[in-house]
């Protein structure tokens, strides 16, 4: 009986130690500095519903620039308050492009931007055509509007890195 018992306590205390406590994975850094903006800070209601004009071939990995010119073969169209699609219509890439948007709206001061914030977010797999296009819009770009609302600029940021003091 004591051997039982004996045997019953190591079995026991062998089965629990291999119940390791768990610990949660790491957060990412991008959800560590999550941010939100109200609807004042952001462009989506004005841009909802409207189309814009392009042509893939005057993309320069820098800038692209929109119009209301409905010559021009390629198309952004801001679905809603949130979602975008791009129709891609080139001679050798025909492709659509979805996802979200955040558009911050331009200020007189300095804009600060919160850590993790792209204007662009997309949600349809990957297109070897438009890889390049597809990388610039998921980019920190600086987007505007001139007054009339008839052409909008987007451009990359560069992303500067802090600078480090070092004192002797």
């Amino acid at each position: 009986m004591k051997k039982t018992v004996f045997l019953f306590l190591c079995f026991s205390q062998a089965v629990l130690a291999q119940h390791k406590k768990k610990n949660p994975p790491p957060v990412p850094p991008e959800k560590q500095f999550e941010y939100s903006l109200t609807k004042e800070e952001l462009l989506n209601d004005e841009l909802k519903g409207s189309q814009w004009y392009f042509d893939l071939k005057n993309y320069d990995q820098i800038q692209l620039s929109f119009d209301k010119n409905k010559a021009q073969p390629d198309v952004l169209y801001f679905v809603d308050a949130k979602n975008f699609r791009i129709n891609i219509n080139q001679k050798h890439c025909k492709s659509l492009i979805k996802g979200t948007y955040e558009i911050m709206k331009k200020t007189e001061e300095p804009m600060i931007r919160p850590v993790g914030y792209h204007p662009f977010r997309i949600t349809t797999p990957y297109q070897k055509c438009v890889d390049k296009f597809s990388f610039f819009l998921l980019r920190n770009l600086d987007i505007s509007l001139d007054e009339k609302g008839q052409v909008m600029e987007m451009k990359t940021i560069e992303e500067v890195a802090p600078v480090h003091i070092i004192s002797i």
